[in-house]
């Protein structure tokens, strides 16, 4: 079976970091046509019908004016649900339908590079067959996905047995992309530094239950829930996202990478700041907490976080390509470029280094994976205790239902019943152009590691775990390490929301806070096509915004479309509980924080239009 990047991105409820969700994109999917000819007789039919769509009568779609949403087929079997409101619906669909008549997304050259690789002698010749099946299906699934490049290794409890780089890093006019080519790898940083957690607690340096403020005495979090958070708050709780914390930190977050200086700052500004939910009471995915476990670890050791993990995790692993230090990535010529559709320029380096800012190769983390097969042991060598390996790979948090998806301490434990009969753990990582995979079969000493510099793409979706499917299913491999059944029973559940949530009544005060608030959002620059593109549809759906306004006698929010592009839901008229002046809260836990400096919605600044 191969990974459903969708069914990933739903993995927490609905519940997901302010990252670019694979789905984002789903409007410039449609319009985007590579060759320029193409192109720009696309957008001369853009403009006419835009001009007529503004014409349209607000009751042509349905009678009422009222808006709709529509799923549309773009491509080979890309479904995008595209949002609109009746104004625009024609036009929407008539841009579509001249995409498809015009062309759609030219694909990549067929002559996609290959390194060659590596494979190891001696394979067993199905295995041997089974790779080179693979392998011969990258390019073309490539060429879909209009993926420039992409890395793969497979791996077992012995080390790498097959891996090999496709395409090139920046679109068609970059290196060849080697298994050696280092990648941003977002959100799998959150196993690295669950792992240099690990390492830590064995040196004695930490320790997982005791109060974070053990480590940062001044360290302080508000809370509508309970007093001192943070002498609650441990070292496990941030690694297994139960400790409460919000997604992001308000500065060097995803929407303003670069809104700070250092990774300091990033984390100091979680400061003052509001949990979502209580302390240990639910799991929560949070970038954030991943941050603040790597800054005690920077505090305990003495030592820049990027450098505890160069001397004691990377150098002692093989890991020579991979690094946490944003200079050495910015230098680095030979690294991948992020690519999204309609983006002109993306981010190449984000300051939240324990929850997605280390860059990484698919032979580094080849070694990463290898080293948890075997269960902290590399090469015959102890390097870290069997039992901090099992506190990693513990379930805790239940991070999606129905099939189970579990959470542990940086990593997905994931028993999809009936669909697959054995236990795979994983971790994906998404955003910044740029969308990966790494996971293994613990019980056949299995896994693979899947890197790509194109959100969203197909890849991941064909690919991601097609091939350890195919070992695994066809009896190529053999149950060879016992591991426990996934126990989900003792787990937290999915934050949701506060029962005992009481909107305040609306005072006149607040008047001062109603109208349209924009997020923040630097880093970022569109192709010019796009930009018109998101003006025919709305840009409403692409603008991170919200609305304040008095309604039924309470203040209340509404985030535009664009929440639930990235994370499947956003408020409307959402009823605010004020919880201290010019604080308030909503009834899952976001907060909007007028007492800022900057205020901020969700730990995201703010500007007033």
């Amino acid at each position: 079976m191969s990974c459903d990047i969708r069914a990933v991105a739903e993995r927490v409820s609905g519940v997901l970091p302010p990252q670019i969700h694979p789905r984002n994109d789903r409007f410039l999917q449609g319009i985007c046509i590579w060759d320029p000819a193409a192109r720009a007789g696309t957008m001369l039919v853009i403009v006419a019908v835009a001009l007529t769509a503004r014409h349209l009568p607000a009751g042509w779609a349905g009678g009422d004016g009222s808006h709709g949403r529509a799923a549309v087929r773009v491509g080979e079997g890309l479904e995008s649900a595209v949002s609109y409101d009746d104004c625009r619906l024609r036009a929407v669909k008539v841009i579509v339908l001249s995409v498809l008549v015009l062309g759609s997304p030219a694909p990549m050259r067929a002559d996609i590079p290959q390194t060659g690789g590596y494979q190891r002698d001696g394979l067993d010749p199905k295995i041997g067959a089974a790779i080179d099946e693979f392998r011969a299906s990258v390019p073309g699934m490539m060429a879909k996905g209009n993926v420039p490049g992409a890395a793969f290794a497979l791996v077992d409890d012995r080390g790498v047995l097959w891996a090999e780089g496709f395409g090139v890093t920046d679109g068609k006019k970059g290196p060849a992309v080697t298994p050696d080519t280092p990648f941003l790898i977002c959100g799998m940083s959150k196993l690295i530094t669950a792992t240099a957690v690990m390492l830590a607690v064995q040196e004695g340096l930490v320790k997982l239950d005791e109060p974070i403020t053990t480590y940062l005495p001044d360290f302080t979090i508000n809370s509508r829930y309970e007093e001192h958070p943070a002498r609650k708050i441990t070292l496990r709780h941030l690694l297994n996202f139960t400790a409460g914390l919000p997604v992001e930190a308000p500065l060097g977050n995803y929407f303003e990478p670069a809104s700070t200086a250092s990774f300091e700052e990033h984390v100091k500004s979680l400061e003052g700041t509001w949990l979502v939910c209580p302390v240990g009471r639910s799991f929560y995915l949070s970038d954030a907490s991943s941050d603040l476990a790597a800054y005690i670890l920077q505090i305990a050791a003495g030592r820049p976080f990027q450098d505890y993990l160069r001397e004691k995790l990377f150098a002692p692993l093989g890991m020579v390509n991979t690094t946490a230090d944003r200079r050495k990535i910015l230098d680095n010529s030979q690294r991948a470029v992020g690519h999204m559709m309609g983006m002109a320029k993306l981010p190449a380096v984000y300051p939240a280094l324990g929850a997605g800012g280390i860059c990484s190769t698919a032979n580094d983390l080849a070694r990463l994976v290898q080293l948890h097969i075997n269960q902290g042991t590399l090469e015959g060598c102890s390097f870290l205790d069997r039992s901090l390996l099992a506190t990693i790979h513990t379930p805790v948090g239940i991070a999606k239902t129905k099939p189970d998806v579990y959470y542990g301490q940086g990593i997905y434990v994931d028993k999809r019943a009936p669909e697959r009969a054995d236990t795979v753990l994983w971790h994906d990582g998404w955003g910044f152009g740029f969308l990966s995979l790494l996971h293994w079969y613990p019980e056949y000493g299995i896994g693979m590691v899947v890197l790509t510099n194109r959100l969203p793409n197909s890849v991941l979706s064909d690919l991601g775990m097609t091939l350890t499917d195919k070992l695994v299913r066809g009896k190529l491999v053999a149950k060879r390490f016992p591991w426990p059944e996934p126990d989900g029973r003792g787990c937290l559940g999915t934050w949701w929301g506060w029962p005992e949530h009481r909107p305040t009544p609306y005072q006149g005060r607040w008047q001062a806070y109603c109208g349209m608030h924009n997020l923040k959002f630097s880093e970022y620059s569109l192709e010019w096509w796009a930009h018109v593109a998101i003006w025919i549809a709305g840009r409403d759906e692409y603008t991170p915004r919200i609305y304040l306004r008095e309604k039924e006698g309470f203040l209340c929010v509404t985030e535009s479309k664009f929440f639930e592009q990235i994370g499947g839901f956003r408020s409307v008229d959402e009823k605010l509980q004020e919880i201290r002046p010019g604080v308030f809260s909503a009834r899952d836990g976001g907060t909007l924080d007028f007492t800022r400096a900057v205020p901020t919605w969700r730990n995201n600044r703010l500007e007033k239009r």
